[in-house]
């Protein structure tokens, strides 16, 4: 990508919020824990704010990343809506788990386009 970090605040910013997300949807799988997906819908948002204005190549070029992160999310919430008992129940935690998984994997994607890795 042809975009450069050096004084690009906002694009700093983005990939800030892109390695917390990482770490987020990581510990999420990891544990077992859904605790932070009230953090997580703070970066998210923030992240979509940034990059659904951006113009350069930098936020161009990862936007089904950006709408993979966001649709997945937005299911998790759905899911949480949907589930009628305190814990949640099995097919819940499934696709849950699934979602989380689609946004640690973009991501990757888009820490990978970044030349990050």
């Amino acid at each position: 990508m042809a975009t450069d970090l050096v004084g690009n605040v906002k694009l700093q910013r983005f990939i800030e919020l892109l390695a917390t997300l990482n770490h987020q949807s990581a510990d999420a799988l990891k544990t077992g824990e859904v605790a932070r997906l009230e953090e997580m819908n703070e970066t998210v948002e923030e992240m979509y704010s940034i990059q659904s204005v951006g113009k350069e190549d930098a936020y161009t070029a990862i936007d089904e990343e950006m709408q993979t992160i966001t649709q997945n999310f937005n299911a998790i919430v759905v899911m949480f809506k949907s589930n009628e008992k305190e814990r949640l129940d099995s097919a819940t935690s499934v696709a849950v788990k699934k979602f989380l998984r689609n946004i640690f994997d973009a991501t990757i994607s888009i820490v990978t386009k970044y030349g990050l890795v």
